[in-house]
């Protein structure tokens, strides 16, 4: 019903119980941190009517407006964990992930220097935005917000990651806001680059799959085989973030103004945060149980063929390191042949 285990519970009341947030001078005391922050995580796991401030107010048998407060200052208190939890990978745990990606092909190579992988989602509003409707609308025929997610393939942490983008921003322009985006020499050391999909520009610091007709061509249909079995992790983390939290299936924020679309991103974040603190406390086992209950590909390339998204240059300068990473694992599959 909360969304996470006891333990995990336990652990994050510890850490918020004393925020200022939870303080006041009047005479009434606030209801206990405990019950605020159930009510909360209550919350964070409905969508759709069942999300309604009334269905949640009746059901924890509290007035409307304390929901609205309880879950106020617990996404306040929450979102103040953000640099404990959403953070850039340590050397060990960079070679870590470069290990599992030499597991998952069977060589050391080139390859394992993509650590990390990005991917779009859309975080569906469950009403037409008031304040600009219509730039919130996607080619999923939904109003929501585009957020790009950047994982760590072995257990599905998201380490990089930007949020606050109208839905029918394209992927590519939205990665720009991430730190990866921003700061590419900061974020990645010596050679490490992300993989993604086709709707992203191909650079020595993303590694798209290829578009038509270049796909066609048997050596960079290997290339994109193989990438694509690496990057279902990328399904994976998005099915691990909105089913352990279905407020992102159908967030219910009614955005009139810029501080409403601030509110909604807040959800967002919180999600994120929560997210990396259940792997950080459970492991990857307990991320992995809602990872497959991701259906249908958001931002794949089936949807830019038929919509006609992903049309980034692909410049012969950028796409030398691709071409390094085609020609590794053709020889790889000749060595094996």
């Amino acid at each position: 019903m909360l969304r996470v285990s006891p333990e995990v519970f336990d652990i994050l009341l510890v850490l918020i119980r004393d925020h200022p947030v939870f303080q006041n001078n009047s005479n009434n005391p606030q209801a206990p941190v405990q019950e605020q922050l159930a009510v909360t995580l209550f919350r964070l796991g409905r969508y759709g009517n069942g999300a309604s401030v009334c269905d949640v107010a009746r059901t924890s048998g509290i007035s409307e407006g304390s929901v609205m407060n309880y879950t106020d200052r617990c996404l306040e208190a929450i979102e103040s964990l953000h640099d404990l939890f959403v953070r850039p990978l340590t050397t060990e745990e960079k070679e870590h992930e470069k290990e599992w990606i030499d597991q998952q092909l069977g060589f050391v190579g080139a390859w394992r220097d993509g650590w990390i992988m990005y991917d779009g989602t859309i975080v569906v509003l469950y009403k037409r935005p008031e304040l600009h409707g219509d730039a919130y609308y996607t080619r999923k025929s939904n109003y929501g917000l585009n957020v790009q997610i950047g994982n760590i393939p072995s257990n599905l942490r998201i380490a990089d990651y930007a949020c606050g983008h109208i839905g029918s921003a394209h992927d590519s322009h939205a990665f720009q806001e991430t730190a990866a985006g921003q700061f590419p020499d900061w974020f990645f050391d010596g050679e490490e680059f992300a993989w993604t999909d086709s709707a992203y520009a191909v650079n020595e610091r993303t590694i798209p799959v290829h578009k038509e007709p270049a796909s066609f061509d048997p050596s960079n249909a290997l290339f994109d085989a193989t990438l694509s079995r690496l990057r279902v992790r990328s399904e994976h983390c998005m099915g691990a973030v909105k089913c352990r939290f279905p407020c992102l299936r159908g967030l219910r924020c009614c955005i009139r103004t810029p501080k409403d679309h601030l509110d909604a991103i807040r959800w967002v974040v919180v999600c994120i945060i929560l997210h990396n603190m259940v792997i950080d406390i459970e492991g990857t086992a307990e991320s992995n149980i809602f990872s497959n209950e991701h259906h249908g590909q958001e931002g794949g390339a089936q949807d830019e063929a038929e919509y006609g998204f992903g049309t980034a240059p692909l410049g012969d300068g950028n796409d030398a390191k691709r071409r390094q990473l085609v020609a590794e694992i053709v020889a790889y599959q000749e060595l094996r042949t």
